[in-house]
């Protein structure tokens, strides 16, 4: 674990170092022959704060002490007389409230010629060393400590001219060319940092933050947005839509003080436009009187990660956000995770593979194909669609994106369901969702860069079924495969039992009777719920042909094989996200969609649908037959 801030802060504090110029330096020459004639013993003061004592007595306290020993025994009398004269030679050392006007002493310690004079040179000396190993050794040990209470007792002044919010650069020099830092009490910014991430106990304590962006992440390829210093909230409301709840929608808090005057500044617009681009004008921006962001990523402002907290809890914005469908989490909030590794955004709706497929991989398939050959940019993702995306969910899209090896190494940052807990990012890439559901931004997704994922999940997922006509014609012949015969897969309702087609198994064993179908198997799938991704994956490609009632299931398109006819049925006339001509052009297939007969068809003569209800429909047999004929054509 590393904690960046261990709960204080480091200042610089001005010098109050002695001069080099004033150190003193002692070269004593010692008379005995065995050290040599150029050995000397030195000792020198060392470079500290000022603590309250005299330069006069410091400079008292390192003199010359350093000499030769004596090894014979001095008696006791003679010890004694030499210390009592000594102690009548010194003066008296006062009490510490007086040490400031403490006069420059006489030195305590003996001169050369004192201790080296003739007969007594030997005596003499040994106890002078007898007498520093007592008096002076106590009154410098009593110094010391009294130095040392002084400095612990004399309070810092901070130093004007440096931020002590923040640490300061161990290695930066003061004036005099030294570095010195102490301890001056609890910093702004108190947070735990693991694996890239900063976990703050409370949004107080977070410096304030200013948002950038969106840039593009590529100018030539677009869809994709680089943010910087954001947090993401998520859309509790949208979960819960009667009919399209969705998991592709996120709130944007972009951090400005542009909006601090602005009461409604937290408060996302609605999702009832279509809001295609960042700098764009929308209805509700006259409610909110801000800027609405774009599709997925719905914009609020705020000053900091508490103002917006306040903000969101002020009764009026709360109820405007009801009404907006808008409601985020978390609502009140308590810690901040604060992502500093550049992080992308796996956004999508989780309830539609369909809607996935389009408006996520069909924006991000560039940037993969480009990514892949050099690197990627950012070093971790995360998803709120789906927990644990590319990690270990066995979701069908994010096994997709799995299988493609989407992001190769890059790290899936998990989560918890916290509704306390903010989610910020110092990068963050957001893949725009939807920029390129309708394939109409031409070029962005080429037939290489489409077919090279489609080869590269069929040799993931092993499909039994080459991907080209030439490729399966190769293979038939090396392996003695007959390739006469169509195999038609149907399904007679959608995922989520919206939509059924009542009497499709009826109307299924007729068609079998006739003669013209003997070559034509109809496989019927009872429940694609049941059935594992690669299971999915597999009866798609084993078709010629899909005939299946409108639904997220249809999304399995990529893995047919080129060629393959898809027929949607239902009473609606909208066509679903795989009829788009482009699509169907990059898989070399056809699609035709079945809706609701006209009323003027008595004579059965069109492919079409009986609605009992918007739910259900019946086809009745010559129906069935144009439909299948249709497909058989082609």
């Amino acid at each position: 674990m590393d904690n960046n801030n261990s709960g204080v802060a480091i200042r610089r504090t001005s010098s109050s170092i002695i001069s080099p110029t004033n150190s003193i330096t002692s070269n004593i020459p010692v008379e005995d022959d065995e050290y040599g004639e150029d050995f000397d013993l030195s000792i020198s003061s060392h470079k500290r704060k000022q603590s309250g004592i005299p330069l006069e007595v410091a400079e008292g306290m390192t003199g010359r002490a350093s000499m030769e020993p004596s090894l014979e025994q001095i008696a006791d009398d003679e010890e004694e007389g030499f210390i009592s004269e000594r102690r009548q030679s010194l003066p008296r050392i006062q009490s510490s409230s007086r040490l400031s006007s403490f006069p420059r002493p006489a030195s305590p310690i003996p001169e050369f010629d004192e201790i080296f004079d003739g007969e007594n040179r030997r005596f003499r000396y040994a106890s002078s060393i007898k007498f520093l190993s007592t008096r002076n050794i106590l009154i410098l040990a009593f110094i010391t400590v009294l130095a040392i209470v002084i400095t612990i007792h004399t309070p810092s002044q901070p130093d004007p001219g440096v931020d002590v919010s923040r640490p300061v650069e161990a290695d930066a020099p003061t004036e005099d060319g030294e570095s010195h830092f102490e301890d001056v009490g609890p910093g702004l910014e108190f947070y735990t940092e693991v694996d890239h991430v900063r976990y703050y106990k409370s949004p107080d304590k977070m410096k304030e933050m200013k948002s950038e962006g969106p840039t593009p992440a590529d100018r030539e390829l677009g869809g994709m947005h680089v943010f910087k210093n954001v947090c993401l909230t998520n859309n509790i409301d949208a979960m819960s839509y009667e009919n399209n709840p969705t998991t592709s929608l996120r709130g944007l808090i972009y951090f400005t003080r542009d909006q601090e005057h602005n009461s409604q500044r937290c408060v996302p617009c609605s999702n009832s436009e279509n809001m295609d681009r960042w700098d764009g004008t929308y209805e509700d921006e006259t409610v909110v009187k801000h800027k609405c962001g774009m599709n997925g990523l719905h914009t609020m402002y705020a000053t900091s990660a508490g103002d917006w907290s306040s903000c969101i809890l002020e009764d009026e914005n709360t109820q405007l956000m009801k009404k907006f469908g808008q409601t985020q989490t978390p609502t009140s909030v308590t810690s901040v995770h604060f992502f500093q590794a550049p992080t992308f955004l796996l956004q999508f709706n989780a309830f539609d593979m369909e809607s996935a497929l389009f408006d996520m991989l069909m924006t991000y398939l560039p940037f993969w194909k480009k990514y892949e050959m050099n690197e990627f940019p950012f070093t971790s993702l995360i998803s709120h669609s789906v927990k644990g995306c590319i990690s270990h969910s066995h979701h069908p899209f994010c096994e997709l994106l799995h299988q493609m090896a989407a992001f190769w190494e890059v790290q899936d940052l998990s989560w918890e369901s916290n509704e306390n807990t903010l989610y910020c990012y110092k990068t963050l890439y957001y893949n725009q969702v939807g920029y390129n559901r309708n394939l109409e931004h031409e070029g962005h997704v080429t037939k290489e860069v489409f077919g090279g994922l489609r080869e590269n999940l069929f040799n993931r997922f092993g499909l039994p079924r080459r991907r080209t006509v030439e490729a399966r014609e190769k293979a038939a012949a090396i392996e003695g495969q007959d390739l006469l015969g169509t195999k038609i897969i149907l399904y007679d309702k959608t995922s989520r039992d919206e939509t059924h087609w009542t009497d499709m198994e009826a109307v299924i064993t007729e068609a079998k009777s006739l003669d013209k179908y003997k070559d034509v198997t109809f496989v019927v799938v009872k429940d694609f719920d049941d059935l594992s991704v690669a299971h999915q994956a597999r009866t798609f490609n084993e078709a010629d042909a899909v005939v299946m009632v409108h639904g997220q299931h249809m999304a399995n398109a990529i893995y047919a094989v080129d060629g393959t006819s898809f027929v949607g049925v239902g009473c609606s006339g909208t066509v679903p996200l795989i009829g788009n001509p482009r699509f169907m052009e990059l898989m070399d297939s056809s699609y035709k969609h079945v809706s609701k007969c006209k009323e003027d068809n008595e004579d059965d003569s069109e492919a079409c649908t009986v609605c009992q209800d918007d739910d259900h429909f019946t086809m009745t047999l010559p129906a069935f037959e144009k439909m299948i004929d249709d497909v058989m054509a082609k």
